[in-house]
């Protein structure tokens, strides 16, 4: 387990700007649950997986101003280090559960 302080927009309205999230390395991964993924190009970035295939992960955010998802995915799976479970903010604390379709 582990925080991390969000920055940027692109998780809005789930994640706000300066949250701070926990978060845990996943047994499993999981459509729809928000990840943390070193990046090759962009760094420590935070996005919902939105699917998956062939091995590869397919993420995005959640704002439509965010990155967009063909700049993001694919990435391997070694390269997501954790879930998000938790985060606490202006909002309040708040248990990240998984996105429905």
């Amino acid at each position: 387990m582990r925080f991390i302080k969000i920055k940027g927009s692109s998780m809005e309205p789930i994640l706000f700007d300066r949250d701070i999230i926990l978060i845990i390395k996943p047994r499993t991964l999981g459509v729809g649950f928000i990840y943390i993924v070193n990046h090759p190009e962009l760094g420590l970035i935070v996005k919902r997986l939105a699917h998956q295939e062939n091995g590869n992960f397919y993420l995005a955010g959640e704002n439509k101003a965010s990155t967009p998802a063909s700049l993001i995915a694919p990435v391997k799976q070694e390269r997501i280090i954790g879930r998000a479970v938790l985060a606490f903010g202006k909002t309040g604390l708040r248990l990240l559960r998984r996105s429905s379709p």
